[in-house]
Formats: C-alpha cells, sequence, structure tokens
C-alpha cells in the first residue's frame, strides 16, 4: 500500500511525495530531490515542449495463478521522448513486475499508457516458472521459456560484488537458485538474448 512506501519532501512544491515519484538532479555543486511533476515541468521549458504531466492511478492485475498485483505508474519527460514505468512495490521499494515503455514526446500519452497495459495484461497471463513440490525448488514451465528481468541481489556480496538477481513472473530467483533450475537441462542448448527494459518481449 501507498502508506507504507518512504515519502520524500520536492524542494520545489514543498510536497510529500513516494520516493518512487521523485528524483535528485545536480544543481549549484548539491543534489536535491524534486518531484517527477516539478522535473518533467522543468524539461518541457528547457525543451520548449508542449507537455502536461498526467498521474495514473494504481491498477490491480491478477496474474496465471488468480493473485493480485497492484501497479504503480510513473511518468518521465526525457527531452524528446516520454517514458512510462509501471511496477509493483516489495517491501516498501519498487520489486516484483516491472514494465517500461518509451514513446516520442509528441505521443498520446493515453495512448501509450494503452500500449503498456496491454505488455503488463500480456506478461501477467504467462506462467514462466512453478514450484515443484517433490524437490521443494523452482522448475521451468513446460514451455521451456523464461522471460525475465535482471536485477542485482543486494542481500548477497560476493567477492565480485553483488550477484544477479533474476525476476521471473513477479518473483525473484537468486543466481543460484536459476543455475539450479538449468541443472535440469544438463546436455541441452539454449538462447540467452538481452532486450532494453523498453523493448517488448515476444
Amino acid at each position: 500500500m501507498e502508506s507504507d512506501v518512504k515519502k520524500e519532501k520536492c524542494e520545489v512544491c514543498g510536497e510529500n511525495i513516494p520516493s518512487y515519484g521523485t528524483i535528485y538532479i545536480s544543481s549549484d555543486n548539491r543534489f536535491f530531490c524534486t518531484c517527477l511533476k516539478c522535473y518533467n515541468k522543468k524539461i518541457a521549458e528547457y525543451s520548449g515542449t508542449d507537455f502536461e504531466h498526467v498521474e495514473f492511478e494504481p491498477i490491480l492485475l491478477k496474474d496465471t495463478e488468480g493473485v493480485d498485483h497492484e501497479f504503480h505508474f510513473t511518468v518521465r519527460h526525457l527531452g524528446d521522448r516520454i517514458g512510462i514505468d509501471s511496477f509493483e512495490i516489495k517491501e516498501d521499494h519498487r520489486g516484483g513486475y516491472e514494465f517500461s515503455l518509451i514513446g516520442n514526446i509528441e505521443d498520446d500519452i493515453f495512448k501509450l499508457f494503452g500500449k503498456l497495459f496491454e505488455r503488463m495484461r500480456r506478461a501477467l497471463g504467462r506462467k514462466h516458472v512453478e514450484w515443484d513440490y517433490t524437490t521443494n525448488y523452482w522448475q521451468i514451465s513446460e514451455e521451456d521459456v523464461v522471460r525475465a528481468r535482471i536485477s542485482s541481489d543486494l542481500e548477497n556480496d560476493e567477492n565480485y560484488g553483488h550477484p544477479p538477481l533474476i525476476v521471473i513472473d513477479g518473483k525473484e530467483i537468486t543466481w543460484k537458485d536459476f543455475g539450479r533450475m538449468l541443472k535440469a537441462y544438463e546436455g541441452f542448448n539454449f538462447k540467452l538474448q538481452i532486450f532494453d527494459r523498453s523493448d517488448d518481449m515476444p
């Protein structure tokens, strides 16, 4: 719930904003916090673009198991482009499912939101991993396809730094557990393809 999310004070408008709706920028040799509404207004002025900030209300979507996922949204002016992010809140910060879409600044923001929503709905309609009650470990689903987001396992600190954390179906899978899932395919070949966070994965 939003009440559980840390809030920060925008140093421009003075409003207390959920931390995911703020950004730190550098000015006069210091960093200060501003909300995305004030930030977008300033970028629109600098770029000479006609832009009206929009804030989308959280929505609920069900996954293949009937579990509700609450998504929050941010909109960011990127100069000649516009970015919309959607994400869940896990333990007071962004986590679980995350999606991103980038369009041209002239695009209708509600049409961009519609494209992002369809991407979200399609992703939650897929199931890539399932729990094996025999081995008590995650296993790859019958389609033998995994679509995932690469994050960082901040709770583990190895010699070379934090190992990757793989987010599959909104679930955080450690690098070690992901390797355990692949052991079932020993002797097989596989293809790993990397996508930009705003790309749609087929």
